[in-house]
């Protein structure tokens, strides 16, 4: 494990939490590439973070800010999964109209239009 200084692990946060929300903001674009490439980014700070001694004196002030960074990161993570969700929702019904497509076909011959 390596040590950091006390500010560096907050900067190193605040960054978490940047990467977070701006992963948030392309989730409601439902811009999914943009959210995938930031994941990289906060799959490395996450990590980095992870792998930090903190030394640093246990300072109230910097433990709450600490705190509210990691809450924030959280509540970003939700809206992400929640968009997510209906994605994969809407993924899955186009999925199961093109089963129905399919078996219609094999059910009825190739040409279901009518004709």
């Amino acid at each position: 494990m390596q040590a950091k200084n006390v500010n560096d692990i907050i900067a190193s946060y605040e960054h978490l939490a940047d990467v977070t929300s701006r992963m948030r903001e392309a989730a409601v674009r439902d811009d999914w590439d943009r959210v995938i490439a930031l994941e990289t980014e906060c799959a490395g700070l996450y990590t980095q973070l992870m792998s930090v001694r903190d030394q640093g004196p246990q300072d109230s002030a910097r433990e709450r800010r600490k705190s509210e960074l990691i809450c924030k990161v959280l509540e970003d993570d939700a809206q992400i999964r929640e968009r997510l969700s209906g994605q994969l929702v809407h993924i899955w019904r186009l999925i199961e109209g093109e089963r129905r497509v399919s078996k219609l076909n094999s059910a009825y011959g190739a040409s279901a239009d009518g004709q």
